[in-house]
C-alpha cells in the first residue's frame, strides 16, 4: 500500500494540478502532426477533465484496472500528457513496469519538453537499472518555479546515478531556490561533495550551522565533508552530537566508525560498526569496513567472518570478493582466489586492485596468457579511471 501511495502522490497530486495547456501545449514539431490528427478522437476539455478526475478517484480507491480502462483511449490518442502519466502510474502500481515504461516512452516522444513525463520516464528507467536511458530522458528537463519539488529531486537522483554531477548540481540549486528547506539544502551539499569540492561544501554547511545545529541529518552531512577533508576530530564531535540527538541513525554510527578507524581507535570503530549493524544488518559496507579494522588487529578469523556476512547481505558486493580473494591468494589458494576476484571485477569493472590480484592469481596458476590479458585490462581500467595519467603496470610474478 505504501508503494501505491507514493505513485498516487506523484501521478495524481502533482499531475492533475497541472493545467491542460501546460501539459499539451508544447511538443516536438516532428510529432505535432501525429498529435493533431489524433485530437479528432479526444473529448472536449471539460469531458477530459472529468475523465481524469474519475480516473484519479479510481486510483485512490485502488481500482487500478478500472482507472486504466478509462485512461487508455486518452493515452492512445495522445489527448493529454496527464492521461498517459496516470495510466503509467496505474500500470506501475499493478507491478507492470514494462507497460508503464512503454506508455511513458510514447508520451515523451509527443511531449519531450514535459517535465512530469521526463521525470517519470527517467524514474522508471532508473528503477530498471538503465542509468544511461534515465539520464537521456532528462535531455530537455527544465526546472522552473512551477516544477513540483518531487520532479526536481528525481532529476537530481537520476543525474547522480548517471555520474552527471554538474547537471545534478544545477537542478539541486533550482530545487533549493524554489523549495528552500533543510532537505533541499543537504541535497545540494551532497551534489557538491560528490564532485570532491570539500572546502566549498564545508563553507556552505558552516554558514548554516547556527540554523540547523539541532538536525542530526545536517550534522552527519557536515561530518561527511569534514571526513573527506581529513578533519577527523571535528567530524567525530559532530557525529557524537548527532548521536545525542538521534542515536538510531545508521549513517551516523557507520561514519563514526570510519572516523575512529582513521584516528587509530580500532576498538571504538568496532563498537560503532556493531551499532550500525544492529540498526541496518543488510548493509554490506558495514561488515566490510569492520573486516578491515579486524584485519588491522590481526584478527584473521573475525575478518573472514565479517567478509562472509558482507556477502550474505549482498553477494554482488565487489570489495568483499576482492578482499577474500587477497586472503586466499596469501594463503596459497590461487584457484579459489580466482573465483572471488572474477566476481569482484564483474560487479565492479573499474576495481583496479581486483584486476591486479587476479593477474597474480593466474600467474601463480601458471596461466600466463590469462595473466597477460588481465594486465592489459588493468591498464585500460587505469587509463579510464585516471585520464591523462600514464599507466605503468608491471606484469605480475607468481607469489611463490
Amino acid at each position: 500500500m505504501r508503494r501505491f501511495t507514493l505513485i498516487a502522490a506523484l501521478a495524481v497530486g502533482i499531475l492533475i494540478s497541472c493545467q491542460t495547456a501546460g501539459a499539451t501545449g508544447r511538443w516536438n514539431p516532428k510529432t505535432a502532426q501525429v498529435h493533431s490528427a489524433s485530437t479528432r478522437n479526444c473529448p472536449s476539455p471539460t469531458d477530459l477533465g472529468t475523465t481524469l478526475g474519475e480516473a484519479s478517484d479510481l486510483m485512490r480507491q485502488s481500482r487500478l484496472q478500472d482507472a486504466a480502462a478509462r485512461l487508455q483511449p486518452l493515452s492512445d490518442n495522445d489527448c493529454d500528457a496527464r492521461a498517459s502519466l496516470l495510466l503509467a502510474a496505474a500500470y506501475e502500481a499493478q507491478g507492470d513496469r514494462l507497460n508503464a515504461t512503454t506508455v511513458l516512452k510514447r508520451a515523451h516522444a509527443v511531449w519531450p519538453l514535459n517535465n512530469s513525463v521526463a521525470a517519470s520516464l527517467a524514474r522508471n528507467y532508473l528503477a530498471g537499472g538503465d542509468k544511461a536511458q534515465a539520464v537521456k530522458a532528462l535531455a530537455h528537463f527544465h526546472g522552473t518555479a512551477e516544477t513540483p519539488e518531487q520532479e526536481l529531486e528525481m532529476a537530481v537522483v537520476v543525474y547522480l546515478a548517471g555520474q552527471q554531477l554538474i547537471p545534478a548540481q544545477k537542478v539541486a540549486e533550482e530545487d533549493y531556490k524554489y523549495y528552500p528547506s533543510l532537505h533541499s539544502f543537504l541535497l545540494l551539499a551532497n551534489t557538491l561533495q560528490l564532485q570532491g569540492r570539500y572546502p566549498d561544501v564545508k563553507r556552505l554547511l558552516e554558514n548554516k550551522r547556527g540554523m540547523y545545529s539541532d538536525s542530526p541529518e545536517f550534522l552527519v552531512t557536515l561530518a561527511e565533508s569534514e571526513f573527506d577533508a581529513s578533519i577527523y576530530p571535528a567530524a567525530r564531535e559532530d557525529l557524537r552530537r548527532a548521536i545525542s540527538l538521534n542515536p538510531r541513525l545508521y549513517q551516523t554510527h557507520y561514519l563514526l566508525g570510519n572516523v575512529m578507524a582513521k584516528m587509530n581507535d580500532p576498538d571504538g570503530a568496532i563498537a560503532e560498526y556493531q551499532q550500525a549493524i544492529n540498526l541496518a544488518p543488510d548493509q554490506p559496507r558495514t561488515y566490510y569496513q569492520l573486516a578491515l579494522v579486524l584485519r588491522s588487529k590481526q584478527d584473521d578469523a573475525g575478518e573472514r567472518q565479517a567478509l562472509e556476512k558482507a556477502l550474505t547481505a549482498d553477494d554482488h558486493y565487489a570489495p568483499a570478493h576482492c578482499e577474500i580473494g587477497r586472503i586466499l591468494l596469501e594463503e596459497d589458494h590461487p584457484a579459489e582466489a580466482v573465483s572471488h576476484l572474477l566476481s569482484a571485477v564483474q560487479y565492479n569493472p573499474r576495481a583496479e586492485e581486483a584486476y591486479f590480484l587476479l593477474a597474480r592469481a593466474y600467474a601463480n596458476l601458471g596461466e600466463k596468457e590469462k595473466a597477460d590479458d588481465i594486465v592489459k585490462r588493468l591498464q585500460a581500467v587505469r587509463a579510464e579511471n585516471r585520464p591523462g595519467v600514464r599507466s605503468n603496470v608491471v606484469p605480475p610474478m607468481p607469489v611463490n
